[in-house]
């Protein structure tokens, strides 16, 4: 990712964006920060704030005439926050927290033609950077600004901010000269000074027209700028704004700088950046605090100062337990994956943040700009794989999980078994290898019911396609695996005679449509919503027709897959499937394209398991009712939470339902079992094949034990193999305190450890570890080799993989 495409990722997050009001104001300042410290007593940092910030600080906060309460999103819930009114005090109750730096003078000079308040602005900043300035004026210095804002000699403070500033300026070494200001005071000031300033409003007959000078830069010709310009009603009345007079001589002072200096005057001035986006849903109007007095006291300071709203973006990551967890936001978060690629190589110290998001979209269609952290960290994986810099161990298990459900044990294509040999079926069934894991029983009886509704049709029959549809691989980031995957199923696809695919599985709807767009995939809940009562009830013997299964409350919250919020005949189907059954829906707070992940896509289930519970937990908490998903995952994942939660299948078979909404999924290791399962069932079903079952397993596990070894990626499998590789290899030795065998084996890139007790004819499992890497002196193939010639595995398919 070069640095042009990370600016304009970075440019659609607002989080860094000011404020309104910050924005509004000609001089950048903090208004946020100064309320934080107004609101809790700070009144001298928050006098810090306003010196460091503003020209004239004093003058200023008598007179500014606040643009910045003029977009204040506290204006329509109760009003603006009254920050003239906290600023003067603020000026009022502390004394001066700082002192202009001392500082070599420079040798350019700059002169000032009118002590208006733009003059004298722009006298201070400049000063401020070491320039001599010399201020040129009729009458006293402070007489135009008197002339123009009479409220600066008015009684009632106990201050006298025109005499302080004035006071400063002198300190700051501005030095006041009494002189005629004229067109020849213009000429000669423009020839015996490097940079030269005329205040318009304190100086009009030495101004030219405001349209005669640019109005980025305020230059005029030359070394000459003009500002201070009175604003104009669209009646024509001239009025003078404080703010914008001051805010322009700021802006001058800054040309005149950048003129002497030789610099751009253009570049960098403004920042390229969009508004800041703050979400007001919800926020309860709350009225001014107005003040007893001329001013607010510093109690009432207080009070009035608590009502900002801190205004910030976040919105994305108020709604996502991944974004908070690593305490930023995702420009940040941008930055982090490009400093990841590009400067810290070798370190890889944003891996985690990286490998932490779910891919789900869910930030793209909250995020007023569309900021998608689905396609920055899938960018990312796909180059740290394509250089070798990713590490095999965070998404190794899932990849293994989807070759096993594409592999011989569980994958399966066939025909429709009622249509002629050779006759290619019109549809195929694709209900993806989640929900084969889950509800294989299910699956074959949603299977029977399809090839029975559509056994008449003018284009009759229905086959099915067991496999993973490597979704696995792209959100690992290994593009080539991904391709290499959907060109399998696209070669199974071609010799199913190119069906028609309806897909159970929104993750593999999506690969499908991309993958193999000339097989018009749709959902199965489309084509069951589609199909007409008298063909949906005319299905499989002893089919029930749908209904809503005993121990189903009448009131479910749905929950939407993320990977079909963009699909709205996915989502309609569903909710009208629902209704058909009987059970009323309501919707959470986010769904349809905003619904939130359940913790499983993107692989973080895999890569950070405690990232993908708390995912879990979160989207369970936001359904106020038990849930129905027509995800399988989405069901698992919230039901191991301890969420209920029910599958669309349970509306269609409630007879094959039970208590499933209450019921946590399968395990990992039952997963692929089931897998298994399924394809031998539907193999005697529809071919009248009996599939060899694997062999009854030697060692013996707790659930518990279990349990805790899946939580580590340790499959029963593993097990099995394990303590046969070390039984068959002798890498083994015993524990001399307990009695038990410790042994290790490397089928592949990863150790296995186990710890067991032989009993019997088998043996008894205490615990297990693996380690996804080559661990030199450990199990490895010479003892596969061992293994296969003496048949000890339990699986033999499994002994040749190892």
């Amino acid at each position: 990712m070069d640095q042009k495409r990370l600016h304009e990722i970075e440019a659609r997050c607002t989080q860094e964006s000011p404020p309104r009001c910050r924005a509004a104001c000609p001089f950048d300042l903090d208004v946020r920060a100064f309320m934080t410290h107004m609101a809790a007593g700070r009144v001298s940092e928050a006098r810090k704030l306003l010196e460091r910030h503003l020209p004239l600080p004093g003058v200023l906060a008598r007179l500014c005439d606040h643009p910045c309460e003029e977009v204040c999103l506290r204006r329509d819930l109760g009003g603006s926050v009254a920050m003239h009114g906290l600023e003067l005090s603020c000026m009022l109750t502390a004394g001066q927290q700082s002192r202009p730096l001392p500082l070599p003078p420079k040798k350019k000079r700059m002169a000032v033609a009118g002590a208006g308040l733009t003059g004298l602005a722009a006298a201070w900043d400049l000063s401020r950077k070491g320039y001599p300035v010399t201020v040129f004026h009729t009458d006293a210095p402070e007489s135009a600004l008197l002339a123009a804002y009479p409220v600066l000699a008015s009684a009632g403070l106990d201050k006298d901010f025109l005499a302080e500033d004035m006071a400063l300026l002198t300190r700051q070494k501005v030095r006041f000269e009494l002189a005629t200001l004229d067109a020849a005071l213009a000429t000669r000031l423009a020839e015996e000074f490097d940079g030269v300033l005329l205040d318009a409003d304190a100086a009009p007959d030495l101004a030219p027209a405001q349209t005669d000078v640019d109005a980025e830069t305020l230059l005029w010709r030359d070394n000459l700028c003009c500002a201070g310009w009175k604003n104009r009603t669209p009646t024509g009345h001239a009025y003078a704004s404080p703010a914008t007079q001051a805010g322009q001589g700021r802006r001058a002072a800054q040309t005149l700088d950048r003129l002497v200096s030789g610099v751009s005057l253009t570049a960098a001035r403004e920042k390229a950046q969009g508004p800041l986006h703050t979400d007001i849903t919800g926020i309860a109007p709350n009225p001014r605090r107005e003040p007893a007095g001329l001013t607010h006291t510093p109690e009432e300071a207080a009070q009035e100062a608590a009502r900002c709203l801190q205004c910030q973006c976040l919105i994305c990551v108020k709604e996502c337990v991944y974004l908070q967890k690593y305490k930023g936001y995702p420009r940040v978060y941008a930055r982090q994956a490009h400093n990841n690629a590009s400067i810290v190589k070798g370190l890889h110290t944003a891996n985690a943040m990286i490998n932490g998001c779910a891919l789900c979209g869910q930030c793209e269609e909250l995020c007023p700009e569309n900021f998608s952290m689905a396609e920055l960290c899938l960018a990312a994986r796909e180059d740290m794989v394509e250089r070798g810099f990713m590490p095999p161990t965070a998404h190794e298990f899932a990849l293994e999980d989807m070759e096993n459900a594409s592999g011989p044990e569980c994958a399966l294509t066939l025909p429709d078994p009622s249509l002629p040999q050779g006759v290619a079926p019109a549809w195929a069934f694709f209900p993806g290898c989640q929900l084969t894991a889950s509800r294989g029983e299910q699956v074959a009886a949603l299977y029977a019911r399809l090839r029975e509704a559509f056994a008449h049709d003018p284009t009759p029959g229905v086959g099915i396609m067991l496999a993973c549809c490597g979704i696995p691989a792209r959100w690992a980031g290994r593009a080539k695996r991904f391709q290499e995957h959907t060109a399998a199923l696209r070669a199974a696809w071609e010799g199913l005679g190119k069906p028609r695919i309806m897909a159970a599985c929104s993750s593999c709807l999506t690969v499908l449509r991309e993958a193999l767009p000339e097989a018009r995939a749709v959902s199965v809940w489309e084509v069951l919503d589609g199909l007409s009562e008298n063909a949906w009830a005319a299905t499989a013997p002893g089919a029930t027709g749908g209904g809503r299964p005993a121990g189903m409350p009448a009131v479910l919250s749905v929950q939407d897959p993320c990977t079909a919020r963009h699909d709205p005949a996915w989502l309609a189907a569903v909710r009208s499937l629902a209704r058909k059954a009987g059970v009323t829906l309501e919707e959470p707070r986010l769904s349809g394209p905003t619904t939130a992940c359940c913790g499983y896509g993107g692989l973080v289930w895999c890569a950070q398991p405690d990232t993908a519970e708390a995912m879990s937990a979160h989207r369970a908490a936001e359904l106020p009712h038990p849930g129905l998903a027509s995800c399988i995952m989405c069901r698992d994942r919230l039901a191991a939470s301890g969420k209920e939660c029910w599958h669309l299948l349970d509306l269609l078979f409630p007879a094959l339902a039970g208590a499933a909404g209450q019921e946590r999924g399968p395990g990992l290791s039952a997963r692929r079992a089931n897998r298994a399962a399924l394809r031998r069932r539907l193999l005697h079903e529809c071919l009248g094949e009996e599939a060899a079952r694997p062999p009854e397993g030697k060692v013996r596990v707790t659930p518990e034990l279990l349990a805790r070894l899946e939580a580590r990626h340790i499959l029963l499998e593993d097990v099995e193999a394990a303590v046969a590789g070390a039984e068959a290899s002798g890498h083994r030795f015993k524990n001399l305190e307990n009695g038990h065998w410790l042994g290790s084996w490397r089928p592949r890139q990863v150790t296995f450890w186990v710890e067991y007790t032989p009993e019997g004819a088998g043996f008894v499992l205490h615990d297990a570890w693996c380690h996804r890497m080559v661990v030199p002196g450990s199990g490895g193939q010479e003892a596969a080799e061992v293994i296969n010639r003496h048949q000890c595995c339990t699986d033999g398919s499994r002994g040749e993989q190892s």
